[in-house]
């Protein structure tokens, strides 16, 4: 079934008014409906300004009220210079034929001039609308018109169409939201596709409810350097639990807030445990508001391959070298085949299980290799969250996880859902599971959630259905 999206019908509410208007103008006086409105053009200006963002709405808009005013007081200058000065003695001379043929020649003559001003300029973006009512002005059929009362006509019904546009756009029906609810995702396997994006609608979507006051964060084991990319021009205005919960971060200011390192004598017997066996391991520091990686001499080629594909990001600093024992460390990372790994893990938490917490996982991006990633033992998601709690208070947490360092804030939430592609131990705890592989359902489950009037009903109504399927 064709599926008729809410432009769609924005759009065409939008023609309707300029229609009406035309309609209402012909009640009033029908010479005067003709001679100083078109619903076509209000019609057209409509439609080429209507988008779902109201930022591209407005500048769509812009273009298309400056590009018609431009083109058409340009024509309508021209056609009073060509009516006044030649008009009259081609006519007489060589009849209407010839008229027409110079009004023409003129026509294509001034039309470079008219670009050539946009383009000197720099409104380059105003060529088409220009050129467009340019033309119409002073070639099409005005019907009797003199060229003032047309020019204004084409002008003016396109900034009716477009301010009807705006309007609509920035119309917004009363709707309830819930603004005590705080709704905190992962990313992999959860709001991002298989190759690590947002989709446009997903994008699209969190804009557009962070704007009408949605309470959204994320966290995530990823550093800011990748999160710049994803989420570029999203507005999250809450601070963001990041590596693992090592860090709170503020998006918009690029700032790092509360930072937890790994205790100073656990950090040196780290360093000097992989020293000793000549190993190398990514040490991760944050000095001055930059995040720092150290690193030595790559142990294999999935370490090199996860060093290349990082190298040039914004937000990194990597050093060649071992980590200052001045500096502090939130995390480290090395990566190698699972035995070797384990052991690591093995040897480190004997040695300092109180001070710190591993996390192992596969490297996707090369198969056999692991992860083995350190971090302070007061480090995790949930505890992130807990402190998350403790500034903001929100009543209700809605959590949605996909990996297994997820399951304790998946389990400290007050409802926690999963995609069917998560791991089997966030589909475990998770209250109810998304019958979807799809993110953007996660993004429209969000929107239900946060308009709906009661969400604890309507979430323990899905619960219950998903109980019965399992």
């Amino acid at each position: 079934m064709l599926k008729i999206g809410q432009r769609n019908i924005k759009t065409a509410i939008a023609v309707l008014i300029t229609l009406i208007i035309n309609l209402i103008l012909y009640l009033i006086s029908p010479e005067f409906a003709s001679t100083w409105y078109s619903p076509f053009f209000a019609g057209i200006a409509a439609v080429y300004s209507m988008q779902r963002e109201n930022s591209k709405s407005f500048a769509l808009a812009k273009i298309r009220s400056l590009g018609s005013i431009f083109g058409g007081l340009f024509g309508m200058s021209l056609i009073l210079f060509y009516e006044a000065v030649l008009s009259d003695i081609i006519l007489d001379r060589y009849g209407s034929f010839m008229n027409m043929f110079v009004l023409y020649m003129f026509a294509a003559l001034f039309i470079i001039v008219l670009i050539s001003i946009l383009v000197r300029f720099k409104q380059h973006d105003l060529v088409f609308v220009a050129a467009l009512t340019y033309l119409s002005v002073t070639i099409s059929l005005r019907n009797n018109l003199p060229v003032v009362p047309f020019a204004i006509n084409r002008i003016s019904s396109t900034i009716i169409g477009v301010l009807i546009t705006l309007m609509i756009n920035n119309f917004h029906l009363i709707r309830f939201r819930n603004k005590d609810i705080l709704f905190v995702s992962g990313l992999d396997q959860c709001l991002l596709t298989a190759d690590k994006k947002l989709t446009p609608f997903s994008t699209y979507t969190l804009t557009t409810l962070l704007k009408d006051g949605l309470n959204f964060t994320i966290s995530t084991t990823r550093t800011p350097a990748s999160l710049s990319k994803i989420l570029y021009g999203i507005p999250l205005k809450l601070e963001l639990m990041i590596m693992n919960g090592a860090v709170s971060y503020d998006m918009q200011n690029e700032k790092f807030l509360d930072v937890k390192h790994i205790p100073k004598h656990t950090q040196k017997g780290i360093d000097d445990y992989f020293s000793i066996i000549n190993r190398n391991i990514f040490s991760y520091s944050i000095v001055d508001q930059a995040l720092s990686i150290y690193h030595t001499i790559f142990e294999n080629e999935a370490e090199e391959k996860f060093y290349l594909d990082r190298k040039n990001d914004y937000f990194r600093n990597h050093i060649k070298g071992r980590v200052s024992h001045t500096e502090e460390v939130v995390f480290y990372i090395l990566i190698d085949q699972k035995t070797k790994v384990d052991q690591y893990s093995k040897d480190l938490l004997k040695l300092y299980q109180n001070d710190i917490s591993c996390q192992i996982y596969p490297y996707s991006l090369k198969d056999g290799y692991y992860f083995l990633k350190i971090f302070a033992s007061k480090t995790s998601k949930k505890i992130a969250l807990d402190d998350f709690l403790s500034k903001h208070k929100e009543k209700l947490v809605i959590a949605f996880g996909s990996k297994s360092f997820d399951v304790d804030m998946m389990r400290n939430s007050d409802y926690s859902i999963a995609l069917m592609n998560a791991e089997p131990e966030a589909i475990e705890v998770a209250d109810f599971v998304i019958p979807s592989n799809n993110p953007d359902d996660i993004m429209k489950f969000i929107k239900r959630i946060y308009y709906v009037r009661n969400p604890k009903n309507y979430i323990f109504k899905l619960k219950n259905e998903y109980l019965k399927t399992k």
